[in-house]
């Protein structure tokens, strides 16, 4: 078992060279076009982390250099599309005022699907687009930006994403509310027309916490309100995947902030979401083997897991407080350690399954190692 100070040590390691591979670093000849949003949306909370836990200015610098990174790159048109500039389509100068107004592209490495090309199931994971669950990590990192920096810009291009969120709605339906998985660039048209398992679930919690922040923002918009209660009316996010379990937790501490001050659908309550997880976790660790090979793992999944774990129980007392029982999740506590011993072995960092998914693996790793010590860096948004 590594130390506390051995494991911050991996992460800061981990994180310069996400870095420096990307771009961020100054004076250096990383790649900034190497942007993907998921990844880049647990790097800032990351980054954010390591100057919470260092004092050390440069990781501040980078995560607020990252969000600028991921502006300029994914707010506009992939480089091999026809179209060029904003995906927003306004002009230079109000699109960097406005830089998430339309979404934000996925970070794919080929262009999306034209309206002439066939569509094929292996070949649409590799092409761009936009996911709902990759805007909603990213709202949640903006919002982080505004606690570390107070800052009234991250609310506001947060409160933008979230509005640019409703286009992801099938509006033909009459009733059964359902979501696009995959939309456009431009958010004109869905690609994938089936609906991500909990994506009305982060809609709800991020546009309730954008609507407290920017009120101004959603008064005409009580359709959008509407909608995603639908949705979440009578869910179960019960999940066997890690990283699904892992954003479940995730939303159990957004979901308790939100919930001390209005009423949330049934499903969408901590007790039910800590209840879903609880059934979740009960059936993953049927199957969980601690000694499974490197080859026959995804370590960002599993590390989403492991981030999950480590942010609910950093806040276990906050929301213990608040009438949450969280001791459950104690017996779960074991694969976090796990979890993040096995993937900051090198030799397991060789096999293909890590360097083939390189940037999210070491930020998925990062953010869990982080996670453990730095409380607010995933977890409360407001101070308690």
């Amino acid at each position: 078992m590594r130390t506390l100070e051995t494991k911050t040590q991996i992460a800061q390691t981990l994180m310069e060279g996400f870095a420096l591979r990307t771009g961020i670093t100054k004076g250096e000849s990383g790649d900034p076009y190497r942007r993907y949003l998921w990844t880049d949306a647990f790097a800032v909370h990351s980054f954010f982390g390591l100057y919470q836990l260092t004092q050390e200015q440069k990781y501040q610098d980078y995560a607020l250099k990252l969000i600028e990174e991921v502006h300029n790159k994914l707010g506009r048109f992939h480089p091999e599309d026809r179209r060029q500039g904003w995906i927003s389509g306004l002009s230079e100068e109000e699109a960097k005022m406005h830089p998430t107004i339309n979404g934000l592209r996925i970070g794919k490495s080929l262009r999306e699907r034209r309206l002439d090309e066939p569509f094929d199931q292996q070949l649409e994971w590799e092409r761009d687009g936009q996911y709902f669950h990759y805007n909603t990590r990213w709202i949640q990192a903006l919002f982080q930006a505004r606690q570390f920096t107070d800052e009234e810009q991250y609310d506001e291009w947060a409160a933008e994403l979230c509005l640019a969120g409703d286009k992801f709605i099938d509006k033909t339906r009459k009733q059964n509310v359902r979501m696009y998985w995959k939309m456009s660039v431009d958010l004109s048209r869905p690609l994938v027309p089936s609906m991500g398992a909990h994506d009305p679930l982060e809609g709800l919690i991020t546009l309730y916490t954008a609507n407290e922040r920017r009120p101004e923002m959603f008064e005409d918009r009580k359709d959008l309100f509407t909608n995603f209660n639908i949705m979440c009316q009578t869910n179960d996010w019960s999940t066997t995947d890690p990283l699904g379990l892992g954003g479940l937790l995730l939303n159990i501490i957004r979901a308790a902030e939100l919930q001390r001050k209005r009423e949330l659908p049934e499903s969408v309550k901590p007790e039910a979401l800590l209840q879903n997880v609880n059934d979740g976790l009960d059936m993953y660790m049927r199957n969980y083997q601690s000694d499974s090979p490197a080859f026959a793992r995804l370590a960002f999944r599993e590390c989403g897991l492991s981030l999950g774990l480590r942010t609910v129980w950093s806040h276990k007392e906050t929301l213990e407080n608040w009438g949450y029982n969280i001791e459950p999740l104690r017996k779960y506590m074991h694969v976090a350690d796990e979890i993040e011993d096995f993937w900051s072995n090198p030799e397991n960092q060789a096999a293909d399954t890590w360097t083939s998914h390189l940037d999210i693996n070491e930020v998925s790793l990062a953010s869990s190692i982080i996670a453990a010590s730095s409380v607010e860096s995933f977890g409360m948004l407001e101070h308690h």
